[in-house]
């Protein structure tokens, strides 16, 4: 009897024990899947840390003097993004940390181009964005001549959300330009390079410094004087111009006096078969006292050219655009980082990565 009871007792013990070690291997196995998940999330993840060293670069897209912007891809995907590349400079420090800023701070925006991720070397500040594939505005002015009065009002409605935007977080573009003005994928708007932007502008503190470029200045700007927000809307009467006419709406030669004088003095001057609705607006935009200039005095949106444009709808792109860009293919030209020079590679992870790069790295499987 008493050697059954031990035997009935040793048996639950055995149930009782592999019951455990089951649990324990359970919870062993739960353990080592978290283990690795969580070093799937930390060092060991292909998208938690990605460098730029992984990326493949396939060209040029543009060259400053900044640096470079380089169309870069992730192996093995039709994945692309831009990746502007700026020389570190004694001078130039806080100049990166400001287009950094202001590239935050736009993230917002549909109509500028978004940061995914910034970083750097020894050498190098790396500001990676979206590749905003639909080309310039300065592209589709060369390659029409000149926009239809439609194209025209979406376009320049798409901007006027974008510098609104800007100018209500303090930040002022001095930059704009049709090469600065991008189309993305499905057609619209995208205002690009913040390089020259400047933020913390407000109507008691103005800028003082001359920036930009120099036939879409304002004449504010080019005589020196203090400045704001106003030399955006002096810039995009210069665009409209160009859209509209395929000119600019002042003597734009290589005698740089001639031109100073016709942009500070000279009234604009543009063909005779220009939209009324569209000349008028270009005039208001290119007032010579900014305090007069449209975007500054009066609401813009109000402007009989915008008299078919639904704003909410626009801001939130359930307009559809007027024209698609066409998809092109991508040049083989996969240039390689160098790999003698330990200094150009980033360092191990960013110093910024928005959760939308970190979503669009774990699709990517990079």
């Amino acid at each position: 009897m008493a050697s059954t009871g031990h035997g009935e007792e040793r048996k639950r013990d055995d149930g009782k024990r592999k019951r455990e070690e089951e649990e324990e291997s359970g919870a062993g196995l739960d353990n080592i899947q978290k283990k690795r998940r969580g070093l799937e999330e930390t060092t060991s993840s292909p998208y938690a840390r990605p460098t730029i060293s992984r990326f493949n670069i396939h060209k040029v897209l543009g060259r400053g003097n900044f640096g470079k912007v380089v169309l870069a891809s992730v192996p093995g995907r039709d994945i692309y993004m831009a990746v502007k590349m700026i020389n570190k400079k004694e001078d130039n420090d806080e100049v990166i940390k400001r287009e950094r800023r202001i590239l935050l701070a736009s993230r917002d925006c549909p109509f500028l181009c978004h940061i995914y991720a910034a970083h750097e070397s020894l050498e190098l500040a790396y500001i990676i964005t979206e590749y905003l594939s639909g080309g310039s505005l300065e592209g589709l002015i060369r390659m029409c001549g000149y926009l239809n009065i439609g194209n025209i009002r979406f376009y320049t409605a798409e901007m006027v959300c974008a510098l609104q935007f800007l100018h209500g977080k303090n930040i002022v573009h001095r930059d704009l330009k049709p090469e600065n003005i991008m189309l993305d994928a499905d057609g619209h708007i995208r205002v690009i390079d913040l390089g020259l932007a400047e933020d913390g502008v407000t109507a008691s503190k103005n800028i003082g410094e001359m920036a930009g470029t120099f036939h879409y200045m304002a004449p504010e700007v080019l005589l020196r004087k203090p400045y704001g927000a106003a030399v955006d809307w002096w810039s995009l009467g210069i665009v409209v111009s160009r859209m509209a006419t395929g000119r600019f709406p002042f003597y734009n030669g290589p005698v740089m006096q001639k031109a100073f004088k016709a942009m500070t003095t000279e009234r604009p001057k543009f063909p005779s078969w220009l939209d009324a609705d569209g000349k008028h607006l270009i005039k208001k935009l290119l007032r010579k006292n900014p305090e007069e200039r449209l975007g500054v005095c009066g609401n813009i949106r109000l402007h009989p050219f915008f008299s078919t444009i639904g704003w909410k709808e626009l801001e939130e792109r359930r307009v559809t655009p007027p024209w698609k860009p066409m998809e092109t293919g991508l040049q083989n030209q996969h240039l390689q980082w160098p790999e003698d020079t330990n200094t150009l590679h980033p360092r191990d992870d960013f110093n910024y990565k928005s959760p939308s790069w970190t979503r669009w790295m774990r699709r990517s499987r990079l």
